[in-house]
């Protein structure tokens, strides 16, 4: 919400940067013509966003959202999503994605003259019924998400597994 209106655009880059308190990161590059796309603009007018995690159910309305809008369009209604009120920011969240966390900037980062990180304090979590269980744990199948990898082209997290740390004192097998 700012100066480009609403903005429900996706990122593929964005990560978790840490837990005390929670923080997450991502990039923002400019407009081929070297200006700063919307959602840089909004965050800069009103220090508080939204970052969701999608699912195959929603790809392809999240999808819909990376088209280039005029100005004034409303982006989630063109992809038949849900706007709901944020409990802690006033930027809306997605009622359809399985994750919402309602962030307050806490840095912008440029680098070079083209891209921007954007670093935000997680002040407030949903997750849909079944994803997180009384540990905080997440349920990895139930979340079914997807990732942008480069471009067009997506990945579906079929098959996860586990890794035990090695543990403390027993150095790892050298790699040959």
């Amino acid at each position: 919400m700012g100066p480009k209106g609403f903005n429900a655009a996706p990122f593929s880059l964005f990560n978790m940067v840490g837990s005390a308190p929670c923080m997450l990161m991502f990039c923002v590059g400019n407009q081929g013509d070297g200006s700063e796309k919307g959602t840089l603009q909004n965050i800069r007018h009103l220090p508080e966003f939204v970052v969701h995690i999608c699912n195959e159910k929603i790809a392809e309305r999240m999808n819909i959202c990376s088209t280039d809008f005029d100005h004034g369009i409303n982006e989630l209604e063109k992809a038949g999503l849900t706007a709901l009120p944020s409990l802690l920011v006033k930027p809306p969240r997605i009622a359809e994605a399985p994750v919402q966390m309602e962030c307050r900037l806490m840095k912008i980062v440029e680098f070079g003259t083209r891209h921007h990180v954007v670093f935000g304090e997680i002040v407030m979590f949903h997750f849909h019924d079944g994803i997180v269980n009384e540990r905080y744990h997440v349920n990895v199948e139930k979340l079914n998400p997807i990732g942008r990898l480069s471009g067009s082209l997506y990945t579906k997290v079929r098959e996860p597994f586990r890794m035990e740390r090695p543990f403390l004192g027993e150095r790892p097998k050298q790699l040959t």
